[in-house]
């Protein structure tokens, strides 16, 4: 995937649950990894993200033989 130029702020909590425009609620991402974040975890937190990729990371090793 090429990298956009064009930055981003993605909100660490999303403004939809509450969260402000505070830089300390911002992120800078390009365009691209703004949008794979997205697609891939929706309008989850940072922390939400990683707790799933976690849960998914710990079921996928259970399975293995």
């Amino acid at each position: 995937m090429e990298r956009a130029g064009k930055k981003n702020r993605h909100h660490i909590l999303p403004r939809s649950r509450g969260g402000t425009k505070s830089p300390k609620n911002i992120l800078i991402l390009d365009s691209n990894r703004h949008s794979a974040y997205h697609l891939l975890f929706g309008n989850r937190t940072l922390l939400e993200a990683a707790a799933l990729l976690k849960r998914t990371h710990h079921y996928q090793t259970r399975r293995k033989p």
